[in-house]
């Protein structure tokens, strides 16, 4: 294990985001608040000597590729140094806050998770909140790349499966990595300009429109209000954020298949087919719950389940109303929700839509084949067989996945936590979806009442969550360390 190597690209990933603090400077000298981008240029000077000066001391001579166990380690730490070094103006910034909570913060907003431990969010320098929706758009990105870039050449929960359909014409039409993530990064851009200028049309102003912008593409959920987006109470509003928390639902290179009309490509994605249809039935079945529940079928309220549940399944957690007020069953349905994720190849979280695809064609399969014993019959998930390795990997995802959802609610719970609070509070830090349910962690409540211990358990669920599982996990294995890899 070459640690220096390892390091040293550490090291120079951390001048990267020093510099990004800039941007804060800029916007709080905009707003004139001295104190604040002060702060921000410190941290952001801090940030990049150390940096440098790591960088300048382990850098090697030459140019090495990462081998397999350096990759998985340095993925890793990269998020875990950079959830500490983001956590340094968060923490300079807000007076009383302990550095558990600003790391908290921090992690949340690089994992895309969107759960705060931050109050009075409207009166927040500006550069702060603009701080916190860049940690999560560089979050988004960065879940992005590692998804197209690395996790298919781990074969981690079947993503060497997924990065077939991923591919297509789009990609092979890009052959090196370089041009991919350049597609990628240019598509995620311009999603982000659009959203901000619809949202900016829809009734905000420049500065919402920025953050709300980054935090939706991002599927982050970060806002600049304590009300989140029923602040604005405002229709328009919504529908713009409905429509592009679906937008960041879908896999990425659909927007470079839309932009050189490679319709066919997108028509025969059945990952894409499959989480249309989920949001489809998972709404019929909110509104209905909603129905029995005695609350009327008014335009206000369908717009309000969609938004709500397109929120918590693309794993945004914006939230527009109180859904813990909506009945038991709407508390159950959105406690199912939180580990759905939407499509992968998105900056969603969750399990992810063709994970429960090859699940679904297998348990077909299997039924039929006890039906006819002699028949020969092969799952298949779009176009192509789905292998045994594959369903191996994805069946061992989601066992690892439960696994770490009950072994997290019991470690939660140790703390003095209540069942649900435990429980959903697994889950959202898993997911990376934000809002938990109940009264403690609910959508109108933060993290901030929880103990130190709390709030360190899931903020290493959310880089667990965040980085598939695997990739942390398998740091753990001795069999790893003993051997080259």
């Amino acid at each position: 294990m070459r640690f220096r190597f390892i390091f040293s690209i550490i090291a120079l990933m951390s001048i990267f985001l020093g510099l990004a603090q800039l941007a804060p400077v800029a916007i709080d000298l905009y707003f004139h608040n001295i104190h604040s981008a002060l702060l921000f240029l410190s941290s952001c000077i801090f940030t990049c000597s150390v940096s440098t000066l790591f960088y300048w001391t382990l850098s090697p001579k030459e140019e090495q590729p990462l081998r397999t166990k350096e990759m998985f380690l340095t993925t890793s730490l990269i998020w875990l140094f950079y959830a500490l070094w983001g956590a340094l103006p968060i923490y300079l910034s807000v007076p009383n806050l302990s550095i558990t909570d600003a790391f908290f913060e921090s992690m949340s907003g690089l994992t895309t998770t969107g759960a705060t431990v931050l109050s009075g969010l409207d009166y927040l320098p500006r550069g702060l909140l603009m701080w916190r929706a860049m940690m999560q758009w560089l979050g988004g990105i960065g879940v992005i790349l590692i998804a197209v870039t690395i996790l298919p050449t781990l074969r981690i929960g079947g993503m060497q499966f997924f990065t077939t359909e991923f591919s297509g014409d789009a990609m092979r039409q890009s052959p090196t990595v370089l041009q991919t993530m350049r597609l990628i990064l240019s598509v995620f851009i311009s999603l982000t300009i659009a959203c901000m200028i619809l949202l900016k049309n829809a009734g905000m102003n420049w500065f919402d429109a920025l953050a709300h912008a980054m935090t939706t593409i991002s599927t982050g959920g970060f806002s600049t209000h304590d009300a989140s987006i029923s602040f604005y109470d405002n229709p328009h509003i919504e529908w713009v954020l409905i429509a592009f928390m679906f937008f960041a639902g879908l896999p990425l290179v659909v927007w470079i298949q839309l932009f050189r009309r490679q319709f066919y490509l997108i028509r025969q994605n059945a990952q894409i087919k499959t989480y249309i249809r989920f949001v489809l039935v998972a709404l019929l079945l909110l509104l209905l719950g909603r129905w029995l529940f005695g609350t009327l079928m008014t335009q206000t309220s369908i717009r309000s389940s969609l938004f709500n549940l397109i929120s918590v399944m693309t794993t945004t957690g914006f939230v527009s109303e109180n859904y813990n007020l909506w009945g038991n069953f709407s508390i159950l349905f959105f406690l199912f929700l939180l580990s759905i994720g939407a499509c992968a190849g998105s900056t969603s979280g969750g399990i992810k839509m063709f994970r429960f695809a090859i699940v679904g064609r297998e348990m077909s399969a299997r039924l039929k084949a006890s039906i006819q014993p002699h028949a020969v019959i092969i799952p298949r998930y779009g176009n192509k067989a789905i292998s045994e390795d594959v369903s191996a990997a994805v069946l061992f995802f989601l066992g690892i996945y439960l696994l770490a959802v009950c072994l997290g609610s019991l470690a939660l719970s140790l703390t003095g936590l209540d069942v649900m609070t435990s429980f959903s509070g697994a889950l959202t830090a898993l997911a990376n979806v934000g809002p938990g349910l109940g009264n403690f962690i609910g959508p109108d409540s933060t993290f901030a009442g929880l103990s130190d211990v709390a709030k360190i358990i899931l903020s290493f669920l959310m880089l667990l969550g965040r980085l598939e599982f695997i990739t942390v996990l398998v740091l753990f294995s001795p069999f790893l360390w003993r051997r080259s890899v």
